[in-house]
């Protein structure tokens, strides 16, 4: 039993399951210049046989290219409510958007997604002008048992530790840097901060992503003395890993 993990760069993954039902996770995949943000080297195109998109909330560097991958794959969005206007707006039916709040769990093929409480702000502006939703944490569990947190871009709460005890993730992936806002990291969760909501969430090894210098290696530095049980894993874009519930 394993979940197929394909990091396509900043906020971006495609998960396939043991069933190879693709799910897609915040598909940034053009990058923003002026945001410090490279492009993935996955070309948008190989996503289109995606069955489902995560979105965690509306920032246009977890938005990405999500509306595109969409129309051209059928596929079904899970979302906050700002990202699911904005979806409608860009032509996906509502008949396959699931917008939810914190809280919420849906299941589908081979998989469940419970939505929890992220520590953020998710907003979009529209032809009617600005919404706003609730931002979003994800706990992905298939239906072989592999259970993974994907963080958005939520900065550190107590509230880890309760989904670490009730979800038991064996995988998370945590932001650990930001983009650039006037010659500066805009960063939600700091490399230590990271570290330690890792430890809270119990999990067994992390995924640093969303961030632009040495912020990743800088975290698996701070699990080796925060939380040397988990295992820190560093990923370039384009790279795989596979998690394992065994």
């Amino acid at each position: 039993m394993a979940l197929q993990i394909h990091y396509l760069g900043w906020t971006a993954f495609e998960l396939t399951t043991e069933e190879n039902t693709r799910i897609v996770l915040d598909p940034m995949i053009s990058g923003i210049a002026d945001a410090g943000i490279p492009p993935s080297p996955v070309p948008v195109e190989s996503l289109f046989k995606t069955e489902y998109v995560l979105i965690t909330h509306a920032a246009a560097d977890h938005v990405g290219q999500a509306f595109e991958i969409l129309n051209n794959s059928g596929a079904t969005l899970v979302c906050d409510v700002a990202t699911g206007f904005a979806a409608e707006e860009a032509g996906v039916s509502p008949d396959r958007t699931y917008r939810v709040v914190s809280g919420c769990r849906f299941e589908f093929k081979d998989f469940a997604v419970k939505a929890l409480m992220a520590q953020h702000v998710s907003f979009r502006k529209t032809k009617e002008g600005y919404i706003f939703g609730q931002p979003l944490s994800y706990v992905i569990e298939t239906k072989a048992g592999e259970r993974v947190f994907f963080g958005g871009d939520t900065s550190i709460h107590r509230d880890m530790m309760l989904y670490g005890e009730l979800y038991k993730p064996q995988l998370a992936i945590l932001g650990v840097g930001g983009v650039n806002m006037h010659g500066q990291s805009v960063t939600e969760l700091y490399p230590d901060e990271a570290a330690l909501a890792a430890k809270w969430l119990g999990v067994r090894c992390a995924i640093p992503i969303h961030y632009r210098f040495d912020e990743g290696k800088k975290f698996v530095e701070e699990l080796k003395s925060k939380a040397p049980e988990i295992k820190g894993v560093l990923m370039a874009p384009g790279d795989r890993f596979v998690l394992r519930n065994d």
